[in-house]
């Protein structure tokens, strides 16, 4: 009951409920639109930043390994919620920026040492890859408290790696590859304990890694192809149990092959190619019950290619070329049945050219066992690799003996064939061997005995096209194919 004037208005209790529903809900129709998630601080710190840089092309490697590329910061607009942009990541209850992905964002332009980067504080990932970023990489990089995943790969960052990162104590992932790094691993790295991935790979890093590489024993990729690192590999590495893909391939590095990387047993890729390794292959390498990929090729290993090589089960590719192995091919090695590249060429192998119990089919794919001192017969058993692509029995000795050449007629997908400098008596009829492999593209027959059936032309060319003939010291003056 309500006094107006002298006279008195009496409400209803029910109607008193009405207007109170209609007060509020009027209230929440004149209510302001829902805050935006993002801090206004971090919004003008993302587009300060979007403005230190350039729009440029798109990195051709994003193709390359099937990312898409995207100019992101294109949907960076003032007055909008920049935890809606594309590329970023906020924590939904404290609000602030955690994720910054601007890989193949088309970005140009030099790393400032005062970015307004440095004004996302609580930034967990951070993503520039595959741009185009240049100069130094600024020791503010190291004031990310918060950073577990730093990726800065396939750009063109010079300088040396900044001390700084050793600061990210809760890193896991650190990718700097394909910059123009120089300089020595930063030591402080050796603080980054929860470390799971270090990929350093093709800049031009010199010096020794580091023996204390082997206290960071949550690695499980360790990736330093392609720079200048020198000296020996330490044989600590053998202390990272939990490594899965060990690739060291293209540096100078000297000595032998440290017997601890046979403790590696989660590996299954270990490339040591391309150095200037010495000594023979540590037999421990056969502990790799994993190991899927081993390449050695191009350095200076002797002695014979371990016998225990044959455990190795699931093994897909083998590469041992260019070195000075001696002796003969374990035959285990050629049963494995996951095996599908075998490259054992420009080695000192020798002996008679055996390849056992072969299983039926083999999944062989290449074969290469060129420039070696193999005598004898080329064995019939070769024609079990009925799914061979590639082969390679180059400067194969047969000493003097007539080859069958039908042989390769079970071959029926062999589309690349090197026999040249085979030292036989045999005349190599080309329409013969042309008409074993109707998809032949390339045939090397050098300095070897060959002819024609009409002696001046191929009268039954292949089906498909050869790419390359190679007929040098055959004798033939004038070979052409009629179609």
């Amino acid at each position: 009951m309500k006094g107006f004037g002298n006279a008195t208005i009496i409400i209803p209790i029910s109607l008193c409920f009405i207007f109170i529903f209609i007060y509020h809900f009027e209230d929440v129709l004149a209510a302001p639109p829902t805050r935006h998630l993002c801090r206004p601080e971090q919004r003008d710190a993302l587009l300060a930043f979007k403005n230190e840089f350039h729009i440029g092309k798109p990195n051709p490697d994003c193709m390359e390994y099937s990312i898409e590329p995207h100019p992101r910061m294109e949907s960076w607009v003032d007055n909008s919620d920049c935890c809606t942009w594309k590329g970023i990541t906020c924590n939904a209850k404290s609000r602030e920026v955690v994720g910054l992905d601007l890989r193949c964002s088309f970005l140009h332009g030099r790393f400032h040492s005062n970015s307004s980067l440095q004004k996302l504080p609580f930034l967990t990932t951070l993503d520039l890859s595959f741009n185009d970023f240049y100069g130094q990489v600024p020791s503010l990089i190291g004031n990310f408290p918060h950073l577990t995943t730093l990726n800065l790969s396939m750009n063109q960052l010079s300088g040396q790696i900044p001390s700084s990162i050793g600061n990210l104590s809760h890193l896991t992932t650190l990718r700097l590859s394909e910059n123009n790094f120089s300089g020595r691993i930063p030591s402080s790295i050796e603080n980054l304990f929860h470390l799971t991935s270090l990929q350093l790979s093709l800049n031009n890093l010199s010096g020794r890694i580091p023996s204390w590489i082997g206290n960071l024993s949550h690695l499980t990729y360790l990736y330093l192809h392609f720079n200048q690192f020198s000296g020996e590999i330490p044989s600590s590495i053998g202390n990272l149990s939990q490594l899965i893909e060990l690739s060291l391939w293209g540096n100078n590095l000297v000595g032998e092959i440290p017997s601890s990387i046979g403790n590696l047993s989660q590996l299954t890729l270990l490339s040591l190619s391309g150095n200037n390794l010495v000594g023979e292959i540590p037999s421990s390498i056969g502990n790799l019950s994993q190991l899927t990929l081993l390449s050695l090729s191009g350095n200076n290993l002797v002695g014979e290619i371990p016998s225990s090589f044959g455990n190795l089960n699931k093994m897909n590719i083998f590469q041992v070329s260019q070195n000075a192995f001696t002796g003969t091919i374990p035959s285990c090695l050629l049963t494995i049945p996951s095996l599908r590249y075998i490259d054992l060429s420009d080695n000192q192998l020798n002996g008679t050219l055996e390849f056992g119990n072969i299983s039926s089919p083999s999944n062989l794919e290449e074969l290469s066992l060129g420039s070696n001192n193999f005598k004898g017969p080329i064995p019939r058993s070769i024609s079990r690799f009925v799914n061979l692509l590639y082969l390679d029995l180059s400067h194969f000795d047969t000493q003097g003996r007539p080859v069958d050449f039908s042989i390769f007629s079970h071959l029926k997908s062999l589309r690349s064939l090197y026999l040249s400098h085979l030292n036989t008596t045999t005349t190599i009829d080309l329409n013969d061997i042309l008409s074993y492999s109707k998809i032949l593209t390339l045939l090397d027959l050098s300095g070897n005995h060959v002819s024609t059936t009409n002696k001046s032309s191929v009268s039954n060319p292949p089906s498909q096209e050869i790419d390359s003939l190679s007929l040098s010291g055959c004798g033939i003056v004038e070979t052409r194919f009629q179609q």
